[in-house]
C-alpha cells in the first residue's frame, strides 16, 4: 500500500486516513476536489478519460501532488471494476467515491439529434455512475462505511429543451441516487448528488461550440457566464468535502445545490431532513 506523507497534525484533518477515488479529475470541478481532499489528509487517487491528451493533464493535481492517476472510460464496466480494484490495492479500501465525469451530449431539437450520441450520453452520465457505484460498494460494505458523491446538472430537476440527452441522464442519476440510498439506509453508507451550478468547464466550451442549437435560454446562460465568470469550482469542492466528511453522517439520497442551498448549516438538521422530502425529486400533485 502506498504511504502518503502529510505534515504534523494531519490526523485532525477531515479526511485523514480515508481513501478517496475521484473520477473525472482532469476537469475543473474534479481538480478542485482533488486539491481540497488532499489538503484535508485524504489518500487520493484520480482518473481521467482515456481519450484526453496526456499533455492536458500535466498540470493536474496528479502531477503536482504526485497522486496516483489512471486512465478510465466509465462506459466500460470491466475497466471500471479493474481500476477500482487497483486503487483499493494501492491505497486501501475505498472510503469515498466522487464521480465528476460527464458529457453534455447532443444539443438541438430531439427529432434532429443523433440517436447514437444520445445513447452515448446516457452511457457516460448514467451507466458510468452506476458502474462506479456497483464497483465500490463491496469495499464499503465490507468496511461498514462509505460516502458516494455524484454530480447532477441543469435539467435534472426541471425541463431543459434542446438538451434532452443530458437532462434525461442527470434526472435518472438523481432518481438512482434516491433509490439506492434506501437500499443502503442501514449500512452506514451515504450517497448524495451535487448540482454545482454554472462552472466554467469543458462542458461550457461544448455549449458555446453548439451555437444557437441550445436555444435562446442557453445563449443567455453563456452571456451571464461571460459577465460573471461563473461559479468557482471550489464551491462544489467545499460541498463535496462536507458530504465526504463525518459532518454529513446520516444525510443520504439528496440532491444538493452548491450555490442555492445553505448546506453549511445542514449538520444539526439532518434528522429532520431525512424525515422529509427536502432535496428529493417529487411530483407536484394537481389541485
Amino acid at each position: 500500500m502506498l504511504k502518503t506523507q502529510f505534515p504534523k497534525g494531519y490526523s485532525n484533518m477531515e479526511l485523514a486516513e480515508k481513501t478517496c477515488l475521484i473520477v473525472g479529475a482532469s476537469g475543473a470541478i474534479g481538480r478542485a476536489i482533488a486539491e481540497r481532499f488532499y489538503a484535508e489528509g485524504a489518500r487520493v487517487a484520480l482518473t481521467y478519460h482515456t481519450q484526453k491528451p496526456v499533455a492536458d493533464f500535466r498540470d493536474s493535481p496528479a502531477k503536482r501532488l504526485r497522486l496516483p492517476s489512471f486512465p478510465l472510460d466509465v462506459r466500460k464496466q470491466r475497466e471500471v471494476r479493474s481500476i477500482v480494484a487497483r486503487v483499493a490495492r494501492k491505497l486501501g479500501s475505498i472510503n469515498v467515491l466522487v464521480n465528476c465525469s460527464g458529457v453534455l451530449g447532443p444539443v438541438g431539437n430531439a427529432q434532429a439529434v443523433s440517436a447514437t450520441a444520445w445513447r452515448q450520453t446516457l452511457e457516460v452520465n448514467l451507466f458510468g455512475g452506476f458502474y462506479l457505484v456497483q464497483a465500490v460498494l463491496p469495499f464499503m460494505l465490507a468496511a461498514s462505511r462509505g460516502k458516494i458523491i455524484l454530480f447532477s446538472g441543469g435539467g435534472a430537476a426541471y425541463a431543459r429543451p434542446h438538451f434532452t440527452a443530458y437532462s434525461a441522464s442527470k434526472a435518472a442519476l438523481v432518481r438512482f441516487t434516491e433509490s439506492i440510498s434506501e437500499e443502503l439506509i442501514d449500512k452506514n453508507i451515504q450517497i448524495n448528488i451535487i448540482a454545482p451550478g454554472p462552472v466554467k468547464s469543458r462542458m461550457w466550451d461544448d455549449l458555446r461550440a453548439s451555437g444557437s442549437a441550445g436555444g435562446p435560454k442557453a445563449l443567455e446562460e453563456l452571456r451571464n457566464m461571460d459577465a460573471t465568470g461563473g461559479v468557482p469550482p471550489e464551491r462544489a469542492a467545499a460541498l463535496a468535502l462536507f458530504l465526504a466528511s463525518d459532518r454529513s453522517n446520516g444525510l443520504s439520497g439528496r440532491l444538493i445545490s452548491a450555490i442555492h442551498d445553505k448546506w453549511e448549516d445542514l449538520g444539526p438538521r439532518i434528522p429532520d431532513i431525512m424525515s422529509s422530502e427536502a432535496g428529493t425529486l417529487r411530483r407536484v400533485p394537481f389541485n
